[in-house]
């Protein structure tokens, strides 16, 4: 169980913010400010999960090789392409084509992906940030073939968002289209902001006119696309087309967006929110240039704890961090159909399950229970958390495994917690670790749940009083710390797929990238002393699941 031996601690300089309001911490919680510094000195220790997902490093990544045909006594069939494995943050090559048959020269194998993209017949692959196509595959006696471009095949419509809905993101384009002759199997959208496009939008096939989202624009400026469909044995391409996103968001902002090392951070979105502060009831998406490419006003009160994208890609719920709670809010990625759960009363934390359920603390209970809902409304108990705690307790995070099939859960002042999805509890941290609560200064919030140990956010753990991302194994050994600025209110951690992790400090309204020796990479502030950030999850694409829930 245990995934390391040894113990390092990263340790590094900030000035301390002190506790805000509204959101929960460990004790009485009076107004103040907070000001951002700079990493520090940091002990030797080699990265935890460091890496890439499957056989991906952080920089680079090759695509799967192809395939080899076994030819027949006349033609030979095209070895198809291996899939792509998971990418680290940076790209990969694609992958061989397949090796020829005997008889006719078959063409080369699929094409595999390099990084986070798709192979050539549609499949998307987990990893790093960018999806672009790896080089087409050469089979011996053959070439693997680009798709075919034949603009007469396709129908194509597009619109941003906002020009159907004045609530809706200036930055989300609904793409719609048709091919005439061909029964379509697979598809998917190419945009970027030139003709080497560099994104991939999956298509739902199974929708009457295939539409589309393009997602992660940035503002104000000219996006390329195309769309690239299959019949299960030709992929076609349609024609170049273009769409001019919006103006910038007025409704939110961030103070700072700062590159301290180029090497070795994971480039991606940050899906967040403000829990106190100017635009608080604002979900936002940062890029990985710092850019606002997705924002939506719930018009929450209390501010917003929790902005969560769901499993499917399809929704973005979110909670208050009111604790006396309110009701959940949902609207869809295009910023249209927004739903409000009036039945419901949470706070704090909400998470993606599966499919479009979610899971949230019932604040409705003087113990916070876990219950998941779907889109329709639906809820189910799955936790009684007043079984474990008692009477009386301030549940404020809950995250979901879907490799374990469980969920980890947070109750500030007392423990992090292991439950099953069937509402068993199964492991406590403060019950494995020697000291119990107190070895970590007995105030937690977010966490992340690894394959060998997890992650939480200590907002009294750190060095002279500041919070800390600490990594404890399941054996209840320190394996890792990182010591920043002080918040006592929320405060996130997420262990990201290369190795990095992103430690939000909420009070102190900042969140840092660093590396496995606490090396800062990126830091994010807000903009301004009165700012708090919510917690945040860090995401390679704006499609499908994002890697927390299913690595």
């Amino acid at each position: 169980m245990i995934a390391r031996t040894e113990t390092r601690l990263w340790t590094a300089s900030y000035a301390i913010a002190l506790l805000g309001l509204g959101a929960c911490g460990g004790g009485n919680e009076p107004a103040g400010q907070a000001s951002a510094g700079t990493g520090g000195t940091v002990t030797a220790g080699t990265g935890s999960n460091a890496g890439g997902k499957a056989a991906g490093g952080t920089t680079s990544n090759p695509g799967g090789a192809g395939g080899t045909a076994t030819g027949g006594a006349s033609a030979g069939g095209a070895g198809s392409g291996g899939s792509a494995p998971s990418a680290g943050a940076g790209s990969g090559g694609g992958g061989s084509g397949g090796t020829a048959g005997t008889g006719a020269p078959p063409s080369g194998g699929v094409a595999g992906m390099g990084t986070a993209g798709m192979n050539a017949a549609g499949t998307l692959s987990a990893g790093g940030m960018a999806p672009m196509a790896g080089a087409a595959g050469m089979g011996a006696g053959g070439t693997g073939q680009p798709p075919t471009v034949n603009g007469a095949l396709f129908t194509v419509t597009s619109t941003l968002a906002s020009a159907m809905d004045a609530k809706a993101p200036t930055t989300v384009g609904i793409v719609t289209w048709s091919a005439m002759t061909i029964t379509v199997k697979s598809a998917y959208l190419e945009f970027g902001l030139d003709t080497t496009y560099g994104m991939q939008a999956p298509v739902d096939v199974t929708l009457a006119d295939f539409r589309t989202l393009l997602l992660g624009m940035k503002p104000a400026k000219t996006y390329h696309f195309r769309v690239v469909a299959s019949d299960g044995t030709t992929q076609y391409a349609s024609n170049d087309y273009t769409i001019e996103t919006g103006a910038a968001t007025t409704a939110v902002k961030i103070g700072g967006f700062s590159v301290k090392q180029e090497a070795g951070r994971e480039r991606g979105f940050i899906v967040t929110s403000y829990w106190q502060g100017s635009g608080s009831s604002v979900a936002f998406i940062l890029d990985a240039d710092g850019d606002i490419v997705w924002a939506y006003d719930t018009g929450m009160s209390g501010g917003i704890a929790r902005a969560r994208i769901s499993y499917d890609g399809q929704n973005l719920w979110a909670v208050t961090a009111d604790n006396g709670g309110q009701s959940i809010r949902r609207v869809g990625m295009d910023g249209m159909n927004a739903q409000t759960y009036s039945s419901t009363k949470s706070s704090h934390d909400i998470a993606a399950v599966k499919g479009g359920t979610m899971a949230y603390l019932d604040y409705s209970v003087s113990c916070n229970d876990i219950n998941e809902i779907d889109p329709s409304g639906t809820t189910k108990k799955i936790f009684t958390a007043s079984g474990t705690f008692g009477t009386q307790c301030h549940g404020n995070a809950v995250r979901y495994s879907e490799a374990e099939d469980e969920y980890t859960y947070s109750v500030v002042d007392k423990d992090v917690i292991r439950v099953s999805r069937a509402g068993e509890k199964l492991w406590s941290l403060a019950d494995t670790v020697s000291g119990g609560n107190s070895s970590w200064g007995a105030v937690n919030h977010g966490h992340h749940l690894l394959k060998n140990s997890i992650v939480i956010f200590a907002n009294k753990g750190g060095t002279s009083g500041a919070s800390a991302m600490i990594e404890y194994d399941f054996m209840g050994k320190k394996l890792s710390s990182y010591s920043g600025a002080m918040s006592g209110n929320l405060g996130d951690v997420q262990r990201l797929p290369g190795g990095n992790t992103l430690v939000d400090f909420s009070n102190a309204d900042v969140m840092q990238e660093v590396d496995s020796k606490g090396t800062v990479l990126v830091e994010i502030t807000g903009p301004g002393s009165q700012n708090r950030f919510g917690y945040a999850t860090w995401r390679p694409t704006l499609y499908g699941p994002s890697p927390d829930i299913t690595d």
